[in-house]
């Protein structure tokens, strides 16, 4: 790789640097290139990706949360589709992509959800049953709302 200054050789090192995620500084070990004659320091994309993933992954052990390849392996483990569990959970379309991916970090709300259902799988059902529920509460209160709106409409 050549710099991007003086465009000689630059050498692959690692380095530990700081970087701030939501406000809170991780401390990580990443790869990238220095130039050998004039010592510029730069990185490709793909090492910022990785260094990107290795600040969120070190945010994640800071909190107690679980890392990327755990979810994906309790959801397979549930034999669920991402966006089942998406449903299950609430979340977002692509949620659990951005998760398993390492490009989001979850919620320790979900994490404690997830952790729940790696113990007990069997919380899955609970989970499916509690969604029916809502979805019958959020269909009997438009039904309401749309009586209202007949009704204030035939008023006028």
């Amino acid at each position: 790789m050549n710099c991007v200054l003086c465009e000689q050789t630059a050498t692959k090192i690692n380095k530990t640097k700081q970087a701030r995620y939501r406000g809170e500084i991780a401390e990580v070990s990443s790869e990238l290139f220095r130039c050998d004659s004039c010592n510029e320091e730069f990185a490709t994309p793909e090492q910022m990706r990785l260094h990107v993933r290795a600040v969120k992954n070190e945010i994640r052990k800071k909190h107690g949360l679980l890392p990327p390849e755990r979810i994906a392996e309790i959801r397979h483990n549930l034999g669920l589709k991402q966006d089942e569990l998406e449903e299950l959970l609430g979340t977002g379309p692509k949620v659990i992509v951005r998760w398993e991916s390492g490009k989001v970090i979850q919620s320790s709300g979900h994490d404690l959800t997830l952790r729940l259902l790696e113990r007990d799988p069997s919380i899955l059902q609970q989970l499916r049953t509690l969604q029916q529920l809502r979805l019958q509460e959020q269909k009997e209160y438009q039904a309401r709302a749309d009586q209202s709106k007949g009704m204030v409409a035939q008023a006028v």
